[in-house]
């Protein structure tokens, strides 16, 4: 029987996510964790085996979040499935502005960092990706379907090019674009839904 856990999880994953996110993986040892975290090595190890173990616990914990922030918020969006649309890109321009040190998206990071070097990393991000994607589409089928059906092969095309934008302005923001910027180009991805069923409003 595995022996519980002397430590609060939830607090130590916080810290990792901080550390690995801030001054990435290389940078940051198990000892960082442990100081920021009050909790010792020895505790770290026998919980996640390695540092590796480690940071994969903290990012898809991370994506986990990540993939939830998204459908939380466009799923809730009021109005048309274009007001929802540019609710969402809102909120991802108000969450950039959040950290101004811009040190952009973990998920992104990461897999840009590992490539292919740790499998893990590419299936959590894909997994938390086509999450996102299933958010977005949750909210866009209703207004669709009131239009006269579903294409779903459309909409599942859609829904990855909403969240790929929503990706893309985290990036151009770590490249130091203004949020005035960023709003402007998610408006134009805005402008782009089709007008026949984006500004319909569906009510339940």
């Amino acid at each position: 029987m595995a022996r519980p856990r002397q430590f609060n999880e939830s607090d130590l994953l916080d810290a990792a996510t901080e550390l690995f996110w801030s001054k990435g993986f290389d940078d940051t040892s198990v000892e960082d964790v442990s100081l920021a975290a009050g909790v010792g090595n020895g505790s770290i190890y026998a919980a996640y085996g390695s540092k590796r173990g480690l940071f994969l616990a903290a990012f898809e914990r991370y994506c986990d979040r990540r993939a939830r922030f998204v459908r939380d918020v466009i799923v809730a969006a009021p109005g048309t499935a274009r007001a929802a649309v540019r609710t969402l890109f809102q909120a991802v321009v108000d969450d950039c502005a959040s950290y101004p040190d811009r040190r952009g998206c973990l998920m992104i990071n990461s897999i840009a960092l590992f490539g292919t070097r740790v499998p893990e990393v590419a299936t959590i991000g894909t997994r938390s990706t086509t999450a996102m994607e299933h958010g977005v589409a949750e909210r866009l089928r209703p207004a669709m379907q009131a239009e006269g059906g579903v294409d779903e092969a459309a909409l599942s095309a859609l829904s990855a090019h909403i969240v790929v934008v929503a990706q893309g302005l985290i990036q151009l923001s770590r490249l130091g674009t203004p949020a005035a910027r960023l709003r402007e180009i998610a408006e134009i991805s805005c402008e782009a839904l089709p007008p026949e069923w984006a500004d319909r409003l569906v009510t339940a």
